[in-house]
Parts: C-alpha cells; structure tokens; sequence
C-alpha cells in the first residue's frame, strides 16, 4: 500500500509539473519521498502482523471495503490541481483508516504502536493536502465553474442531495458520540452530539417532507466508518472532518452554478456554517493531535 501510494504520488506530481502547477508538485513529491520511507517500517509490521499465507489471507478478508484499491492516477481529469489532490486526499483518508484499523485490532503492541505512529502520519499528510485541496478549490472558482452535478439537476435534487449527506453525517455523529462517551471521552462526545443535532436540523430544514429515502447499507457504512475507530477520539474527529469539507465543498459548488438569488443565499448560509463546524472540529483536532498545529503556523484552516 505504501509503495503505491509512493509511485501515484509520483504519477500526480508529474502530472502537477505538466501544467506549471509547482506549489502542488513539490507538495506531492514531499509526501512520495515519505511514503517511500515508510517502506521499511511497513516490511517490519507485516513479518511481524502476517507470520502466515493463511493470516494474510484473513486479515485481507476481514479489513472493511473502505480500503480497497481504486485505479484513479491515470484519469486524464487529474490536470485538474483540485481534481488531482482530491484523489491525493482519499488516498490519505484510506491509509489513515487503515493504519487505525491495525492498531486497534491487533494485539501485538509492537505492531499496534508502529501502526499507531503511521496512522499519525498520514492524518498530517492529509490535513496537508485538504489545505491544498481548498486552496486549489478557490483558486479554480475565481476562474471558472466546478462542475458540481449533472445540466439536468434541478434546486430539488440538489437538496435532496445535500439532505442525503447531512443524514449521513448525523448517523456517523451519533454513533462516534455513543463511543466516546463509553470509553469516558465527554469533551469530544459532545461536540460530536453538537454536531450531529445540526446535521439532524439541517435534513429536516432541507427535507422538510420527510421523504427522501435512505440506503440501510449507505447508513450501516456510515456506522461501520464510525466502529473502526473505536474509542480514538482524534480518528473520529478527522473523518467528521473529511464529511463535512466533503459537504462544504459541495455546497460551493452548487452555489457556483445557482441561478436563483434565493437558492444562492440559502447555499451560501450552508456553506458558511459548514465552514463553522470545520473550525469547531479542528479546534478540537489540533488539541488531541498537537503534531497538526504545525501546519501554516496553526491549526488547518476550515
């Protein structure tokens, strides 16, 4: 895993230097240079974690679909420097929540602080790019649309839309609150019951019927997302923080290509509270994780 994600950082920094975009190309080359030195501890880990072809394949078979492989280096839409570190984010996220899924299930203490230590690393390594990510995402905007959705999306789908996300992000808060507060975490509980109360408003101020109807599975993924990081308040927090940029983002999309002055204003208050709950989330973050302060003299900026 951490070789690929060497040679796609390598791929996308490439891809970077092609259209003068230096900034975001050293960024890239930095983090391959530090996945390549990943390599060794990894080596170390799986002798020490798979001491079998029979374990190996157990453990593969158990580690939750978040992990799995996508091919995305080579779609020609990585020229785009949003396009390409939104691929470099998710990369991040999935090795952050493999790395997490490691250290909580293994027994080994060995293998659960080393995984521990690069579960670390790679929550930098993401808040780095999420900066970028957002950076990228305005620079883009002053210049030209993003595409958010399809010419056929009317202002009804989009909030059904945005009420499927918002859904989301209240079941992923419920169920990282009810961990916390079982493992005595009440601060960061109750943030998460903070924020999992605004994301149950927002569905119902954006569906206000009632009738959008939610996937079980879309909804138990969510939990699952939730489960893995067990009682680590630091790893629920950052993936709360992955959702709702994720939300944000999308709420500055749309708004980008909102014909209407009401719809324009509505998304705007959306956007703009998101960005509130993020600053919320990375205060917190940056108290757990003092590592991220770091980043631009600070705590990541929402």
């Amino acid at each position: 895993m951490e070789r690929e994600a060497a040679a796609r950082y390598a791929i996308l920094a490439d891809c970077m230097r092609r259209v003068d975009q230096r900034e975001i190309a050293e960024l890239l080359e930095r983090l391959a240079a530090e996945e390549r030195g990943h390599m060794d501890g990894v080596e170390r880990l799986a002798q020490q974690a798979f001491q079998s072809a029979h374990s190996a394949l157990r453990v593969r078979s158990s580690v939750p679909q978040t992990f799995a492989r996508e091919e995305e280096a080579t779609a020609a839409v990585l020229l785009s420097p949003y396009r390409t570190l939104s691929v470099a984010v998710r990369q991040e996220e999935r090795a952050f929540a493999f790395w997490t899924y490691v250290a909580v299930q293994s027994v080994d203490n060995a293998v659960r602080n080393l995984a521990g230590t690069f579960a670390r690393q790679e929550l930098v390594h993401a808040a780095k790019l999420r900066q970028a990510r957002r950076r990228a995402f305005h620079a883009e905007r002053m210049t030209k649309p993003v595409p958010a959705s399809p010419p056929e999306a009317t202002p009804a789908d989009r909030r059904r839309e945005a009420a499927r996300l918002e859904a989301g992000l209240a079941a992923f808060c419920v169920a990282a609150e009810q961990q916390l507060r079982s493992g005595g975490e009440s601060v960061t509980a109750d943030l998460f019951q903070s924020l999992g109360d605004e994301a149950q408003r927002a569905v119902a101020a954006l569906d206000p019927t009632g009738i959008r109807v939610d996937s079980e599975m879309e909804r138990q993924t969510t939990v699952r997302r939730s489960q893995i990081h067990g009682v680590n308040a630091a790893a629920l927090l950052f993936e709360a923080a992955g959702m709702i940029e994720d939300i944000d983002l999308r709420y500055l999309e749309w708004l980008g290509t909102a014909a209407e002055p009401a719809a324009a204003q509505d998304l705007e208050a959306r956007a703009r509270a998101a960005t509130g709950r993020l600053a919320h989330i990375n205060e917190r973050l940056c108290a757990l994780e003092p590592a991220l302060t770091a980043l631009g003299g600070g705590c990541p900026a929402a």
